[in-house]
């Protein structure tokens, strides 16, 4: 698997010991530390364990990490993991399974919980993909059904699908996932193998409006790409792009019931439950769908779902 590490060293630990916490133990561990300025490339170091190897360089972002990483692979499937998210113990043994005894797949994901920094559980993501329309969604950029800490894929398609986009972060995880579902199927874990850690300085706590504007580039992208049209460029992209009035009012819902989560985290709820109603007001059915899909999920056996079979 491979864990882009920077400026994680409060995390990296934790991180660390899921994986080797895992029932299945066969695995190799690529720390790309890239250009981080604490101590979490050391502390991952001095873990000891020879499955573990740490990666230095310079700072290139997210994506140019997991591409080095990906570079580096050696496995047959290949893992993404972020270093402030953890695994559950069956994550690898469930999805490697998976994969084994269905050729067809391509990509498997899992639902994943929602982590405050301090550890507290505060919902999950996940949803399935198994009919013809979510994989649709997903070649056209308008569905990142799971975390891609969860992801796990056969790495020749990883590699065949051109790897990460290194200039859209932080976005790069959808655009590979268009990509993917275009080689063949992807499937969905439906019970929790692992949680996502939602903090202040996480990128999607700091970039909501980039996050936005680079997603309709992605979708772009990938519907010219479907339908056979030349695609538009980043920078054409950038520089003729203007909200509608229904989009203004859409991403300010989402940033609102962004905002509430992190409030939440933090213990006040009062102002979170304000903003949380602005949400409802302006998009009712997608604050719902989003209240919804942070709701605790039973520990049930694995229900998997598969997009296109």
């Amino acid at each position: 698997m491979i864990i882009p590490l920077y400026n994680t060293e409060k995390y990296i630990g934790a991180c660390l010991a899921s994986v080797l916490g895992q029932t299945h133990q066969e695995f190799e561990v690529i720390v790309v530390d890239d250009g981080s300025t604490d101590g979490g490339a050391v502390i991952a170091e001095n873990i000891g364990d020879e499955r573990i190897r740490v990666d230095r360089g310079a700072n290139r972002g997210v994506a140019a990490a997991r591409n080095r990483g990906l570079a580096l692979a050696r496995g047959e499937m290949v893992a993404f993991l972020d270093a402030d998210d953890l695994w559950y113990p069956a994550k690898l043994s469930e999805q490697i399974s998976l994969l084994q005894n269905d050729r067809g797949l391509v990509a498997v994901g899992a639902v994943f919980q929602y982590l405050s920094g301090n550890g507290r559980v505060l919902g999950r993501m996940g949803q399935e993909v198994r009919d013809a329309g979510s994989r649709e969604r997903l070649q056209r950029g308008r569905l990142m059904p799971f975390p891609i800490s969860s992801l796990i894929a056969r790495t020749d398609i990883v590699r065949a699908a051109g790897g990460f986009d290194e200039s859209l972060p932080p976005v790069e995880d959808l655009d590979l996932m268009t990509r993917l579902a275009l080689a063949g199927s992807v499937a969905t874990v439906m019970r929790p193998l692992g949680a996502y850690r939602v903090h202040s300085n996480s990128a999607s706590a700091r970039q909501h409006v980039k996050m936005k504007m680079l997603t309709r580039f992605v979708e772009k992208r990938a519907e010219a790409r479907l339908e056979g049209r030349p695609a538009p460029t980043l920078e054409s992209f950038v520089s003729s792009y203007r909200l509608t009035r229904a989009q203004r009012r859409r991403d300010g819902a989402a940033r609102r019931f962004r905002d509430a989560g992190l409030l939440v985290m933090e213990g006040r709820y009062v102002r979170a439950s304000a903003l949380c109603a602005a949400a409802l007001v302006a998009r009712p059915s997608y604050t719902l769908r989003r209240i919804a899909m942070r709701l605790p999920v039973r520990r049930t056996p694995s229900a998997v779902a598969h997009a296109g079979n």
